[in-house]
C-alpha cells in the first residue's frame, strides 16, 4: 500500500525554521520511500525525515535530500510493530517560489502480509 503526504516548502524558508508536517503509518513493513523534487527545485530545496527528534532518513547524520526534477528513491527494509508518526522537514534557503514535495511510502500492512501468505496476492 501506498501512503502519500505533500509538504509545501516556502520560498527562502531557512533551515534553521524548517516546514514540517506530519504522516501516520501504520502496522507493517516500510520498503521504499519515494520523493518527489519537481523540476526547478534546483537542488535548493532539502527535506528531512524524523521520528520524534531522530532522523530517520537520510540514515547519516546532518545529511538531507536535495534534488531537482527526479523522484529520489530509498530502498530499506524496516518494520513497524505499532503505528508510526513521522515528520517530513524541509527548507528552501535563497529560493524564489515556494516548491511541493511528495513523499510516498510503500508498506506491506498487516492485512497484506496475511492475505499473501494465504495466496490472494
Amino acid at each position: 500500500m501506498g501512503y502519500d503526504k505533500k509538504l509545501t516548502v516556502p520560498a527562502n524558508t531557512l533551515q534553521a525554521s524548517p516546514v514540517s508536517t506530519t504522516i501516520v503509518l501504520p502496522i507493517g513493513i516500510l520498503n521504499q520511500i519515494q520523493i518527489l523534487f519537481p523540476y526547478g527545485c534546483a537542488r535548493a530545496v532539502h527535506v528531512q525525515i524524523y521520528d520524534g527528534a531522530t532522523l530517520v532518513f537520510p540514515k547519516n547524520a546532518g545529511e538531507d535530500y536535495a534534488e531537482d526534477g527526479t523522484t529520489k528513491v530509498v530502498n530499506d527494509f524496516v518494520i513497524y510493530d505499532t503505528a508510526k508518526t513521522l515528520t517530513l522537514k524541509g527548507w528552501s534557503p535563497g529560493t524564489t517560489y515556494p516548491h511541493v514535495i511528495t513523499f510516498s511510502f510503500l508498506m506491506n500492512t498487516v492485512e497484506e502480509n496475511a492475505m499473501k501468505a494465504h495466496g490472494y496476492y
